[in-house]
């Protein structure tokens, strides 16, 4: 299997549109993570695969310089993302991220599925370095990260680290493939992953 074979295991596993591209045109900013905590996410420090829990964006920018190629997924949603702009702080936000993530649980969980296959279809293929990471917090478990408690992740071979969770710059790194990001609420959501290929 070659390596361009890796794109037609992505699409048969759900992936809208999948892309080899040099791991050096991966997009690093140390400003992604500073996001995660600035305004926090909902989801810091309550998931094993998102920050402070992941490793920092300095180690992956070291292991990143070691690979040679990635594959670059998208997985495509129909519906648009949630305006958040009216959302007061407090209950009324906590409702909204519990609708966003219960709304778009099947397509996360569709990535993760790529995820997997193209990883698993690339060790076998030799590269055993093979490594993905997914988008945004890790909903293997549904709401909450059960593993946050006693550190035990539930899904240990499925779970993947959060693109932004090591600073991946999303919209670039896309852009760099040809793929669009949109950032607006009225826009179709595309949940995108990356898998490192070595």
């Amino acid at each position: 299997m070659a390596m361009d074979e890796l794109i037609d295991v992505a699409l048969k596993a759900g992936a809208t549109r999948a892309r080899i591209m040099d791991a050096k045109d991966v997009v690093v900013d140390r400003r992604v993570r500073m996001k995660c905590s600035v305004p926090r996410c909902y989801a810091y420090g309550l998931s094993l695969t998102c920050p402070p829990n992941t490793m920092s964006v300095q180690e992956f920018e070291e292991i990143l310089a070691r690979y040679e190629k990635a594959l670059f997924v998208q997985v495509e949603t129909d519906q648009d993302s949630m305006d958040k702009s009216e959302s007061s702080l407090g209950e009324a936000s906590k409702d909204l991220v519990k609708d966003y993530m219960k709304k778009f649980a099947p397509f996360r969980l569709k990535l993760y599925e790529v995820i997997e296959k193209v990883e698993a279809a690339a060790f076998k293929q030799g590269y055993h370095y093979a490594a993905g990471f997914g988008a945004g917090r890790c909903n293997l478990c549904g709401e909450e990260c059960p593993g946050i408690s006693d550190g035990k992740c539930r899904h240990p071979f499925r779970a993947r680290p959060a693109m932004e969770a090591v600073g991946i710059d999303i919209p670039k790194t896309a852009t760099k493939v040809g793929f669009s990001v949109e950032l607006s609420s009225e826009s179709i959501v595309k949940y995108n992953g990356l898998i490192l290929i070595d």
